[in-house]
């Protein structure tokens, strides 16, 4: 089997594989905050020009300048609001006493906006050094057309297969489940794989078809 062969179902992977499991996670209970707080430092900055505010109301003040060079959906969201109100595109967003947008990031917690502010910022690049770290860069790259991000991202994860902190019969998981190309060939490439199917302790080959275990078998045969 080819390389192309092996990779040729994986842009076409269901969101339902992705998915998968869950309708069944438990119910967690969240306090619900009393009203928005500042992030703090180093997104504090006095003369910040737009607020960005996370899920769980934390207030992030930056820069437009800076989210604009960084990423495509900032980039378009500031040009919108050069033509009118963002409130036209983003009915969300409102105005700060001071007068400059407060933009909501629905669905991203200040954790998610710490990390995606960094990348946006050059002194403050962070390098993902945990997989929970690396799925939330895949997340946030993808999300706001950061292609550095995803680069990032991509190393972190085959540095961390090369010296043997990660399984590369896991990192295959995961790029399958991302969709990337060249973490999938790697990992499936790679000399240090287990005896697929002797145990598959990992969560995310609870998230792939069978089709991936397939090629990836049928990869390591040819």
């Amino acid at each position: 089997m080819s390389e192309s062969e092996l990779y040729e179902d994986i842009k076409t992977a269901t969101l339902a594989n992705e998915d998968a499991g869950s309708e069944n996670a438990p119910t967690t209970l969240v306090p619900t905050p009393t009203g928005p707080r500042d992030a703090g430092a180093p997104f504090d900055d006095e003369d910040a020009d737009i607020i960005l505010r996370s899920s769980d109301l934390v207030d992030f003040r930056v820069h437009k300048l800076f989210l604009s060079k960084a990423s495509l959906v900032f980039q378009d969201m500031i040009r919108l609001q050069a033509h009118g109100p963002l409130s036209s595109t983003y009915p969300d967003a409102a105005l700060s006493p001071t007068g400059f947008p407060i933009v909501p990031l629905l669905g991203e917690p200040a954790r998610a906006v710490d990390m995606l502010l960094r990348f946006c910022y050059i002194s403050l690049l962070p390098t993902p050094s945990t997989l929970d770290d690396i799925q939330l860069a895949f997340h946030l790259g993808d999300k706001f057309q950061m292609p550095h991000v995803l680069s990032a991202a991509k190393n972190s994860i085959l540095a961390q297969m090369e010296s043997g902190i990660l399984p590369a019969d896991r990192v295959f998981a995961f790029g399958w489940l991302h969709r990337q190309r060249d973490i999938v060939l790697a990992a499936a490439s790679h000399p240090s794989h287990e005896p697929l199917l002797a145990d598959l302790p990992y969560p995310e080959y609870e998230l792939i078809p069978a089709l991936a275990l397939h090629k990836l078998l049928a990869y390591r045969r040819q």
